[in-house]
């Protein structure tokens, strides 16, 4: 009997797709007047996609499987030489046999088979993957992969086993009986081989299980690897494959090196010289490495040049700074190859001159599939790894052949700052590279690095360029206090001021402060805006994009005051800086906002630190308390740039924070990484992990009401069967782009003025099996923004709708 991978595409004749079409138009149309250009433009394309295509039949196993092989081949062609033979010839024998559990009867009827007993009732079906895994006995792959270990068998059949996320309840007997049933005759009869047998013991020499009553034994960080290169990279080739592609790689830059040869001829260009940490890098391009360099020594085109044009992960902190990354590699040197994977990515590429012709969801999905040479990301995209969960094994598999960079690692929270040196461990282990680039490095960084198996000089080389740095780009003071209003207004007179709180409250009641002095009359007006995480995404984008503008004009003068967001997220240059003191490490970031590319000497304070009360719940209190006692030794002067690392050494000290709450939740983290047993988590367990999602999405009730009306018609569309997944995400981000997140303190409670209920379709029929969830909550919370002025306070803590600032 001739058996199949899945189920054949439904073919519609035109009147049908017509039909369809008039459908989506229709309630497109509904939305027409709230939608970009680019997003019209996108919309379009997937129109004409649909109608282009053409009906499937259903693909053989035979053929998907081999499709499967070749692209594992043909990928091993390229980065063979990551590799050694053994694993290579297990990752290619798992592709040849993970999907054969399909032939059982049960999955071919269900597929719709017509070759199979279509009258027979089936009451349950065992997983693919699981019959998989008992369809090879340890001889049979001894004879396909020479040298092939008991333990190698394990890893592999593990890897089979599990290569799907399923259900895992059955037992070696129940399997048995099952395959005995439905499966065994029709095994016999795809391998045209009378005496293939079921390996139904297989089952008790798995590594681990996936269900809540097996005990798993924690295995060896080097068996877990071996078995996530396997599981990783069958599930890369796989899933290409199941998507209608042929390669796994979009390209390779190994042997042309394009990136690297276009900086070089920018820099040519430019009648630039590459520096010493430039230099230093491209001679080290085979180790790992820890570089500190003050901001504007090109560390970025160092990290790149390191990366040799070998697959690379350019991971960064925030989206916006990715963002920047990508189109500086994208547009200044005028590299292709190169693809953005965020929570946000997706809606980047909508826009066409991003992404020149190529659907914006197929721009996203190959980014998901990790496919490009480089890709500019977050690291919650690529270091889930480290929770050992089901679906997650792709990513260490990928790392292992690839690069990673990371940039500013102090700005991460203690448990990311542990998931990374966990997972740069495991990384390093299995063969693949990671450069740390940041304006400062904590020596206490360093110690829990060598503590968790990362040791100067055998895993990486360590080199520190601030020491030498001798610039001259800050004169601190230092006042204790509020922030001073008055001098703040005399400075924007003729002087672009930059003005860092630490929480949204201060920042938006010094906002008002300096507005009503402006709004009485009694001085001269400047501009003045706001900015900070409450205002919903469309208008914190367009604030965004005014602040980089106003930095830039030369000619431009007046008041920004904002919060930590900008504090490493957005490429920005002021005169003055006004701050709240904050940890050392923020403050030093926050300095980096001011004169960052060094236009002038100071010659007087260009940067005033206010040392302020109730900061406890803000910043670790034993790192605070060290930055203000510290502080005092680098204020009143100029402020070389080699001291700024100085001060971060000496309020990080190993010896002094060891007994301290920072030192121990990292280490504690760190000791949860090493106790975690795989399976333990779910891969969206991790997702929670990993974003630290404590925290509710709402939409301000005023931006509501205004938008009712919309919003109906778009949760409609979302809902709509015939609409496809690309104009579904397209539309999600239209809803999306007016809301912002709330963070929550008491798990079992919304925040103040949140209404429990999220936000539904009002009075159509859903014609969508299954109602999409957006998970949007309404608040009552007073939201004010001034479009056309590009100002207002955003959403309010406490003030309900019914009163007006502006």
């Amino acid at each position: 009997m001739e058996c199949y991978a899945k189920s054949a595409t439904k073919s519609l004749s035109d009147n049908e797709k017509n039909e369809i079409i008039e459908k989506i138009n229709s309630v497109i149309e509904e939305v027409q007047d709230k939608l970009t250009l680019s997003e019209k433009t996108a919309i379009d394309n997937s129109i004409n996609e649909f109608i282009n295509t053409t009906e499937k039949g259903q693909v053989t196993l035979k053929q998907h499987l081999e499709e499967i092989v070749i692209c594992a081949e043909n990928f091993f062609e390229i980065y063979g030489r990551y590799f050694t033979e053994k694993e290579k010839s297990l990752v290619i024998e798992a592709c040849r046999i993970h999907d054969i559990g399909k032939v059982n009867r049960v999955f071919q009827a269900k597929i719709g088979n017509r070759n199979s007993n279509s009258d027979e009732k089936f009451n349950y079906e065992i997983p693919h993957g699981y019959l998989s895994a008992v369809s090879i006995s340890k001889d049979e792959l001894s004879s396909l992969v020479p040298d092939c270990t008991l333990e190698d068998f394990k890893i592999f059949i593990t890897a089979v086993y599990h290569h799907h996320d399923r259900e895992d309840k059955w037992e070696s007997a129940e399997i048995k009986q099952y395959c005995n049933k439905y499966y065994l005759d029709n095994l016999k009869d795809y391998y045209k081989n009378e005496n293939k047998k079921i390996m139904s013991a297989n089952v008790n020499k798995l590594l681990f299980r996936n269900n809540k009553t097996s005990v798993n034994l924690r295995i060896k960080n080097e068996i877990w690897e071996k078995y996530a290169l396997i599981k990783g990279l069958l599930n890369k080739f796989d899933y290409t494959v199941s998507s209608g592609y042929e390669e796994a790689e979009v390209a390779s830059d190994i042997d042309d090196k394009i990136l690297v040869k276009n900086i070089y001829e920018y820099f040519k260009l430019h009648n630039m010289k590459f520096n010493s940490i430039q230099i230093y890098m491209k001679n080290n391009i085979n180790k790992n490495l820890v570089v500190v360099a003050p901001t504007g020594m090109g560390k970025t085109e160092a990290a790149l040049i390191w990366a040799d044009g070998e697959k690379c992960f350019y991971t960064l902190p925030y989206m916006v700074s990715s963002n920047a990354i990508y189109d500086r590699i994208k547009r200044t040197y005028n590299y292709g190859n190169v693809t953005l994977l965020h929570s946000g990515s997706m809606q980047y590429f909508i826009d066409e001159s991003k992404r020149g012709d190529e659907s914006a969801y197929n721009a996203y999905q190959r980014s998901k599939l990790l496919s490009f040479p480089l890709t500019v990301c977050t690291v919650d995209q690529i270091f889930k790894f480290v929770y050992k969960a089901l679906g997650t094994e792709i990513f260490a598999a990928t790392l292992k052949y690839s690069k990673v960079i990371i940039d500013e690692i102090q700005s991460y929270n203690s448990e990311i700052i542990a998931a990374i040196i966990y997972g740069l461990k495991i990384i390093s282990d299995m063969g693949g590279h990671f450069a740390i680039i940041t304006a400062t490095f904590p020596p206490v960084l360093k110690s829990l690095m060598e503590k968790y198996g990362l040791i100067e000089n055998v895993d990486y080389e360590y080199k520190d360029f601030s020491t030498s740095a001798g610039i001259v780009r800050h004169w601190l003071d230092e006042d204790y206090g509020d922030i001073d209003v008055d001098k703040v207004i005399k400075s924007a007179k003729n002087k672009k001021v930059l003005v860092i709180c630490n929480t949204i409250g201060s920042a938006q009641k010094l906002y008002e402060k300096i507005y009503d002095i402006y709004d009485s009359g009694l001085v001269e007006e400047t501009e003045i805006h706001l900015l900070h995480s409450h205002f919903i995404k469309c208008h914190r984008r367009i604030l965004e994009e005014n602040i980089m503008r106003f930095s830039k004009d030369e000619l431009s003068a007046g008041i920004w005051i904002t919060t930590q967001i900008v504090e490493a997220s957005l490429d920005i240059d002021f005169d003055v800086l006004y701050t709240e003191m904050s940890t050392v490490d923020s403050l030093l970031q926050r300095l980096g906002r001011c004169n960052r590319h060094a236009r002038y000497i100071p010659t007087e304070a260009n940067v005033h630190i206010y040392v302020t009360k109730n900061i406890d719940y803000i910043y670790d209190k034993d790192i605070y308390k060290r930055s203000v006692d510290i502080l005092k030794d680098y204020t009143g002067r100029p402020l070389v740039e080699r001291e700024k690392n100085e001060y971060i050494n000496r309020v990080y000290c190993t010896e002094d924070l060891i007994d301290t709450a920072y030192y121990k939740n990292i280490e504690s983290a760190l000791e949860n990484f090493k106790k975690i047993n795989q399976a333990e988590y779910s891969k969206a367990e991790v997702d929670k992990q990993f974003r630290d999602i404590n925290s509710v999405t709402v939409i301000p009730d005023n931006i509501y009401n205004q938008n009712i009306d919309f919003i109906d018609n778009c949760l409609n569309i979302i809902n709509n069967r015939y609409i496809k997944k690309d104009i579904r995400s397209i539309i999600m981000s239209k809803i999306s782009d007016m809301t912002l997140s709330l963070p929550i303190y008491n798990r079992y409670k919304l925040p103040e003025l949140v209404d429990e209920c999220v936000i539904k379709t009002r009075g159509k029929d859903i014609d969508y099996i299954k109602q999409v969830e957006m998970n949007i909550h309404r608040t009552r919370r007073m939201y004010e923004f001034d479009m056309e002025k590009c100002m207002g306070r955003g959403l309010m803590k406490k003030e309900a709708q019914n009163s007006i600032f502006i």
